[in-house]
C-alpha cells in the first residue's frame, strides 16, 4: 500500500487542544501573579485603615476582664526568672512592696497569684465568679505569717473598705500660682507650658472640667515629673495641649489688655487664657484628662501615673484604661517591675469594628486568596492527571511494544 504524505494544510485534533491549554495556562498565570500582588496590597490598606480610624474598640466586660487580668498576672509571674519555690519568691515580692509602703504594688502582686504560683497553689486563686476581696483573703492564707501580719497592719482589706463619699474635684492650682505661671510664660518664651495649661483647665478657663477630668490633670503633671517619662508620648501632649491654648494668642492678648507686672496678674491673665482656647482641640483635651481620671479612679494617682510611663502614643490611652479597670492593682504592680517594651498595653485586647471601607478591603483580600488557592488547586489537578496520562502511556508502551495500529481519516483532522 502506498502511503501519501498529510498536507501541511491539516492540523490534528490534538494540535488544537494544545494550543486551548497553552492559552489557558497564560490566562492563569496572569490571574495568579495579579492575585499574588493584590492579597498584601489589600492587608497594608486593611492595616492602614484599622490605624487611621482607630477602629479597635477597648470596652469594659466582666469576661474580658477576667482575661485582661489573668495576662497581667502572668506577665508578673514572669518577673520570677528561677522557676523553683515560686510561691517564696511571691511572698517576697508582696513583702518588698510592703517595706516599699507601696500597699497598691504590694496587693497587686498578692491578687496576681494565679499567674504566679505553682498550678495546685493557683488554682486556688482561680476562681472566675470571684471578686477581688474574695481572692484576696484567699491568698493571704498562703503568705507567710510575717508577710501576712504586715499586709494586714499596711491598710485596711478591700472587703473592709467602705463606700468613699464623693471627694471635691482636685485642683492642680490656685489663682495665685496660675498668677506666678502666667507672669513666668511672658516673660520667658521657652518656658514649658503644660502646667500653666492644666493650671487654667482646673480653674474652668478652659471648658467645664468634671472631677474626673481635674484628678486626670494630676495625674498627667505627676507622669510628667517621672525619670522613665516616654519622650513621645510627651512630644504628642506637648502639641495636643498648645494647640488647646495657644500660647502666642496668650501673650500677644494679655499684652495687648496691659502693660508690665499687670499683664501677668490672674484680673488680665485669665481672660486672655479664654480668647486663646481652641474650643475642638481643648475638648479633646479634656477627653484624655477623663481617662487619666478614670484610670486613677481604678487604680491611684500614683499607680495611673506609673501606667501612664508604658504607653508611647496617645492611641495607647484606651488600652490603659482597659487595663486598669479589668487588673486593677495586678496592673499598677506590673506597671512598676516591668520594663516598658509594650507588653503591658498589648494584655489589653480589644474587639474590631467593622466599617464599609475594611469590609470592602477584606472582601477583595478574601477574593485575591480564594483565587490563589484556586488556581493552585487547578494546577495541582493539571500535573496529577498529566503524569496519570504520562503512567498511562508508559504502560501502553511496555505491553505493546510493536507499536499500534492508528486510524487516519477525515474525522480526525480538521482544516486550519
Amino acid at each position: 500500500m502506498k502511503h501519501t504524505r498529510v498536507s501541511s494544510a491539516w492540523r490534528p485534533v490534538r494540535a488544537q487542544g494544545r494550543l486551548k491549554r497553552g492559552l489557558f495556562g497564560a490566562l492563569t498565570a496572569l490571574a495568579f501573579n495579579v492575585c499574588l500582588v493584590l492579597l498584601p496590597l489589600a492587608g497594608a490598606a486593611a492595616l492602614l485603615v484599622i490605624g487611621r480610624d482607630q477602629l479597635y474598640a477597648y470596652e469594659y466586660s466582666q469576661e474580658g476582664a477576667r482575661a485582661v487580668a489573668l495576662r497581667v498576672a502572668r506577665l508578673n509571674g514572669e518577673l520570677i526568672q528561677v522557676d523553683f519555690d515560686r510561691q517564696n519568691q511571691w511572698d517576697g515580692l508582696v513583702d518588698m512592696e510592703l517595706r516599699a509602703n507601696d500597699i497598691d504594688a504590694a496587693r497587686g502582686f498578692l491578687l496576681s497569684g494565679a499567674g504566679i504560683l505553682p498550678k495546685r497553689a493557683a488554682s486556688v486563686l482561680s476562681q472566675e465568679d470571684a471578686t477581688d476581696a474574695e481572692l484576696e483573703v484567699a491568698a493571704l492564707e498562703l503568705l507567710t505569717p510575717g508577710t501576712r501580719e504586715r499586709y494586714m497592719a499596711a491598710g485596711p482589706l478591700l472587703s473592709q473598705q467602705e463606700a468613699e463619699a464623693a471627694a471635691p474635684a482636685p485642683s492642680v492650682s490656685s489663682e495665685q500660682d496660675f498668677e506666678l505661671m502666667a507672669r513666668a510664660v511672658l516673660a520667658e518664651p521657652e518656658n514649658d507650658t503644660l502646667q500653666f495649661i492644666l493650671s487654667g483647665f482646673s480653674l474652668g478657663l478652659g471648658g467645664d472640667l468634671s472631677p474626673n477630668m481635674a484628678e486626670g490633670a494630676l495625674v498627667l503633671l505627676e507622669a510628667s515629673r517621672r525619670d522613665d517619662y516616654p519622650p513621645t508620648l510627651a512630644a504628642e501632649l506637648s502639641a495636643l495641649f498648645n494647640e488647646a491654648v495657644s500660647i502666642q494668642t496668650f501673650r500677644a492678648n494679655a499684652r495687648e489688655r496691659a502693660e508690665g507686672a499687670a499683664a501677668g496678674s490672674f484680673a488680665n491673665a485669665a481672660p486672655a487664657f479664654r480668647d486663646a482656647v481652641s474650643h475642638e482641640r481643648a475638648a479633646e483635651a479634656r477627653a484624655l484628662l477623663d481617662q487619666l481620671g478614670v484610670i486613677s479612679a481604678a487604680t491611684s494617682r500614683a499607680g495611673a501615673a506609673a501606667l501612664v510611663t508604658h504607653a508611647i502614643t496617645l492611641r495607647d490611652m484606651p488600652r490603659l484604661t482597659l487595663l486598669a479597670q479589668a487588673a486593677g492593682d495586678r496592673a499598677v504592680a506590673a506597671a512598676k517591675r516591668l520594663p516598658r517594651d509594650g507588653r503591658l498595653v498589648e494584655a489589653a485586647r480589644g474587639e474590631l469594628t467593622m466599617t464599609q471601607d475594611l469590609i470592602a478591603i477584606l472582601v477583595i483580600a478574601a477574593i485575591a486568596l480564594f483565587g490563589l488557592i484556586a488556581i493552585v488547586l487547578i494546577k495541582a489537578g493539571q500535573a496529577a492527571l498529566g503524569a496519570w496520562r504520562r503512567l498511562r502511556d508508559d504502560q501502553d508502551d511496555y505491553e505493546y511494544p510493536g507499536g499500534e495500529l492508528v486510524e487516519i481519516s477525515t474525522s480526525n483532522w480538521r482544516p486550519l
